[in-house]
């Protein structure tokens, strides 16, 4: 299981178009991905789980990949999230 703690750089917050590209991302690997704000979990790989946990400007992310191709997917998730996180 591989997890890292980000914060959200945006002053939009995690809003429709990087959950759409994060999901993008997510669903070309087998491994669950899970991220987490606060104390809401959501699936990685559903827009509307990402954008339900209300992710603002400044919050702290918890991104959780575990599986066969977890490695792969946590680098690749790094590169696509770069522009709107900080890690």
């Amino acid at each position: 299981m591989k997890k890292e703690k980000m914060i959200i750089k945006s002053n939009m917050g995690l809003h429709m178009r990087p959950a759409s590209e994060i999901v993008k991302v997510t669903n070309k690997f087998s491994c669950k991905i899970q991220v987490k704000v606060g104390e809401k979990v959501a699936n990685a790989k559903s827009i509307l789980g990402i954008m339900s946990t209300g992710a603002k400007n400044n919050d702290e992310i918890e991104i959780k990949c575990d599986g066969e191709d977890e490695e792969k997917q946590h680098q690749r998730q790094q590169s696509v999230m770069a522009g709107w996180i900080h890690i």
